[in-house]
């Protein structure tokens, strides 16, 4: 646990929070200045700073646990989609250091404004700059080769007599 982490407090539970979701990697929490009713927290519990520190382990099992709680959002208390927000170090206003996922359940009626926010703050492209950054982007294949699942396929067991019997007995009863 770093020192004086606010997050690995509340993993710990030092310090008291509206949970709404635990198992034995991550904590979800009520947001104590919620933009939107149910606004939630999902974190570590083992701590990580920001995207650059957490496990690809942990941060996958964050997506999962997201997706979870956008479903139960969804059900339980009407939420018409969500925004999944996340900003990593002082350049993105990250005000905990610790990873945090945001999970804001939206609807149609909460007024909230994030695409017009977006909007405002947005700039035109130059295809020539946007092609000179991406180029420098493609890499990432390179760098970090992507993750593929490995599933083994259980070795198919020899039939027995037994078993050829009664498969040709299925076959002549259909």
């Amino acid at each position: 646990m770093e020192q004086k982490c606010l997050f690995c407090a509340i993993a710990n539970k030092q310090i008291p929070a509206n949970i709404i979701y635990e198992d034995e990697k991550v904590l979800a929490f009520l947001d104590i200045n919620p933009l939107t009713e149910g606004h939630t927290l999902i974190i570590p519990k083992k701590h990580a700073e920001n995207i650059f520190d957490i496990s690809e382990e942990n941060l996958k099992h964050i997506s999962i646990v997201a997706k979870k709680i956008a479903n139960t959002m969804k059900e339980n208390i009407g939420a018409e989609g969500v925004d999944l927000i996340q900003a990593s170090g002082e350049a993105a206003d990250q005000q905990v250091p610790h990873f945090h996922l945001h999970v804001v359940p939206r609807k149609s009626t909460d007024q909230l404004g994030l695409h017009q926010w977006w909007v405002s703050r947005t700039q035109k492209g130059e295809p020539d700059k946007l092609g000179n950054i991406a180029g420098r982007l493609k890499n990432v294949e390179m760098l970090y080769p992507r993750f593929e699942e490995k599933v083994k396929k259980p070795k198919e067991k020899k039939k027995s007599k037994k078993d050829v019997y009664w498969i040709k007995r299925a076959v002549q009863l259909t």
